[in-house]
C-alpha cells in the first residue's frame, strides 16, 4: 500500500507497523481513493479540537492512559576531533514508563503541500481513542533520510553542577524518529515492537520500551571546543517544552557528570564521574545497546 503523497520530501509510507491508522477503516491509502477521505479526516479532527478543547488536555475528564516520558542516563560518552573541532558524542535514550503508549500520527494538509502536524493520540484500556491533540510537527531529516518529530529532546552542557551555566552555546533542541528500539528492564507489556518504521504514519514508544539514538548518529553531539579543564554535566531532557501529553514532566531529565582534562598535547579527554539518580537498572542505562 502506498502512503499519502505530498510535495517536497519523500512521502509517508509503510502502513504495516502493527498499528491501525485512525482513518484506515473503509478507506484506501493508494490510487484514486487517496484524496477522497483526507479532507474529511482533517475536517473531523479540526472540528474535534475546535468544539472540545478541554477533552484534549492532559488531566481532563478522559480516562485515557497517558505515557510517562523519561530520559535514560546518557551512555557511550566520547570526544571526537572533527575538522579541528572537539565534539562530545553520546547515546541518548527516551523511555516510556507510563500507562499508555506515546503515540503520534501525521495530520496531512488538505493541499498536499507544507508541513505535517503531529497529533498525539491517547487511548483507553480497550484501545479506543479518547483524546487527540496537535503537539508538534513531522519534519523530514535530510541526514537520516526519514521523518522526525520536532522538539523531542534538549541537550545541554553545563559547568560545575546540573544547574550551572550552559557553556559554549551548548543548548540544542533535537528531533527524533520515535520507535520501540529496546525493552526497558525487559518488562515490556507487549512482547514485540509496535512502532518500528520511520517512514510510516504512526510513530511512538510503547510502555516499557526505549527509543535510543546511538552516539555515532548525526545530531548526537555537542561542541566542546576550547572548553577549559573542569567538571561538566551533560544534560538531556525529554519533552523540554511540555507540549506532549504525559503523566508527569518532573522526571524528564537525566545527566552525566564528567571531568574534562587537557594533557600536554592539549587535546580534550573526558572521564565520567557520576550520573543522576535512577530507579531501575534500565533507567540507569544498563540495558543500553552500543549500536
Amino acid at each position: 500500500m502506498k502512503g499519502c503523497m505530498s510535495a517536497g520530501p519523500p512521502a509517508f509510507a509503510g502502513l504495516n507497523r502493527g498499528v491501525t491508522p485512525l482513518a484506515s477503516a473503509g478507506c484506501c491509502w493508494g490510487g484514486s481513493h487517496r484524496w477522497e477521505w483526507r479532507p474529511l479526516w482533517i475536517a473531523g479532527a479540526a472540528a474535534l479540537i475546535a468544539v472540545a478543547p478541554d477533552s484534549l488536555r492532559a488531566g481532563g475528564p478522559s480516562k485515557g492512559l497517558l505515557p510517562d516520558i523519561r530520559t535514560v542516563v546518557p551512555q557511550h560518552l566520547n570526544v571526537m576531533n572533527e575538522h579541528q573541532r572537539e565534539i562530545l558524542r553520546f547515546s541518548n535514550g527516551i523511555a516510556n514508563t507510563g500507562d499508555g503508549p506515546w503515540r503520534m500520527r501525521p495530520l496531512f494538509p488538505v493541499s498536499g503541500a507544507g508541513t505535517q502536524d503531529a497529533v498525539q493520540e491517547i487511548l483507553d484500556a480497550s484501545g479506543n481513542l479518547v483524546q487527540e491533540k496537535v503537539v508538534s510537527q513531522y519534519e523530514f531529516h535530510e541526514q537520516h533520510n526519514h521523518w522526525h518529530i520536532g522538539n523531542i529532546a534538549l541537550f545541554e552542557v553545563r559547568a560545575g553542577s546540573p544547574t550551572g551555566p550552559v557553556v559554549g552555546g551548548n543548548s540544542i533542541k533535537v528531533t527524533f524518529c520515535l520507535i520501540d528500539w529496546y525493552k526497558l528492564d525487559d518488562n515490556s507489556k507487549t512482547p514485540e515492537r509496535t512502532y518500528f518504521d520511520c517512514s510510516g504514519t504512526y510513530q511512538g514508544i510503547s510502555v516499557g520500551w526505549v527509543d535510543q539514538y546511538h552516539q555515532a548518529t548525526e545530531g548526537q553531539q555537542l561542541d566542546i571546543t576550547a572548553l577549559p579543564a573542569g567538571t561538566y554535566y551533560l544534560m538531556s531532557t525529554a519533552n523540554p517544552d511540555g507540549t506532549f501529553l504525559e503523566k508527569s514532566t518532573t522526571n524528564n531529565t537525566a545527566w552525566v557528570s564528567f571531568q574534562l582534562s587537557r594533557p600536554s598535547n592539549g587535546n580534550a579527554k573526558i572521564e565520567v564521574t557520576g550520573h543522576s539518580s535512577c530507579d531501575t537498572p534500565g533507567m540507569c542505562g544498563e540495558q543500553s545497546p552500543n549500536r
